[in-house]
């Protein structure tokens, strides 16, 4: 960290505790509970939907017909309901979707809207799966449906998820039902080279940055930003999430705060935690560095002290808002974003 302002600002804000994000979780409520907020044509927005999904779960009730009617029967067949899935949403499949809303801890309202397809769906299936469930997959792919997760499926689902912009595994998740059932699509990789910077949300020290190429990671390291989770507090919190386009990049940089390696990041405005009296506020001097001398090298180890120029140990993950390497990690992401010629318009994207 940097010198007598920084060792001032560790003491200032040491002690400091902060809450860890609260994790979300689905209301057990009916899936007619929110009836008014329904969009126009039957659909419901999806909840919770993964990243870059915009579809709508199909809403069902007593006298729907058609494919996805046939899905909820063959997946409430999977959960041991006795139901035929003959296409046609009767008062005997209503009757077993109440049952199944009652065991979910959902409301009983005899309709499929997007709570039961969530708790519906929540299962994951493969090579080697068999029955209704994957009966269920068949019909939306358009397959015979013959309840065996054979090569074909397996071919079919990862064809599937490669045009909806997912990693084509042949294996159905959450991520690949909801693109089934709602015809929504991830959002394309970025094409080239990019870095991503995923945060850890327990434990900010064990952030990732990864160096991506078409949508491929190629390496990643651990990494950190800021010393809380706090997007508004200059100098302290982590990095805002968002887009960041790289402006330079140095090995042999020499400034107050950075020294040696180093990419220069553009300044960001951080988003207010809702509810709070919290101001907007630009972050401003962000980078990707490490702690070195201006040559890339190592200074001099003076005990008791916490050298600028030198990473002595875990506690150098955090920084003053920046995100932090190890001197060797950074080199090898330098040496690597060399072989690449260092790609024009390269990107960051923190979230």
């Amino acid at each position: 960290m940097r010198k007598n302002v920084r060792n001032l600002l560790l003491q200032a804000l040491a002690g400091v505790l902060l809450a860890g994000g609260a994790l979300g979780a689905v209301n057990a409520g009916g899936d007619e509970a929110n009836a008014s907020a329904q969009p126009r044509g039957g659909a419901y927005g999806t909840p919770g939907a993964p990243g870059g999904f915009r579809g709508v779960w199909p809403v069902l009730k007593t006298g729907s017909r058609g494919t996805d009617v046939r899905t909820v029967q063959y997946l409430l067949a999977a959960r041991g309901h006795a139901v035929k899935a003959d296409g046609a949403y009767g008062r005997n499949t209503a009757a077993a979707v109440a049952k199944f809303q009652k065991r979910a801890g959902l409301k009983a309202d005899g309709t499929v809207g997007p709570k039961t397809w969530v708790k519906l769906t929540a299962l994951t299936l493969r090579t080697g799966s068999r029955g209704p469930a994957v009966r269920a997959v068949q019909v939306q792919l358009g397959i015979h449906p013959d309840g065996i997760y054979g090569p074909n499926t397996t071919t079919a689902v990862a064809k599937f998820q490669t045009r909806k912009n997912l990693a084509g595994t042949g294996t159905v998740d959450t991520r690949t039902w909801d693109a089934l059932v709602t015809g929504s699509s991830a959002k394309p990789a970025p094409r080239g080279y990019s870095l991503h910077f995923k945060k850890n949300w327990k434990h900010p020290s064990y952030s990732k940055l990864s160096l991506v190429r078409d949508g491929k990671t190629l390496k990643s390291w651990r990494a950190g930003s800021g010393k809380n989770k706090d997007e508004c507090a200059s100098d302290a919190g982590w990095l805002p999430s968002g887009t960041y386009r790289v402006q330079a990049h140095f090995t042999n940089r020499d400034a107050d705060a950075i020294d040696g390696y180093a990419i220069q990041l553009p300044s960001k405005p951080c988003r207010p935690k809702a509810g709070t009296k919290q101001k907007r506020v630009t972050r401003t001097g962000l980078f990707i560095h490490s702690e070195m001398t201006r040559y890339g090298t190592q200074g001099k180890d003076n005990p008791g002290r916490d050298d600028a120029d030198r990473w002595e140990n875990t506690n150098d993950y955090k920084s003053l808002g920046c995100i932090k390497l190890t001197p060797t990690d950074i080199k090898d992401l330098f040496k690597r974003l060399d072989q690449a010629r260092w790609p024009n318009n390269l990107t960051l994207y923190v979230n």
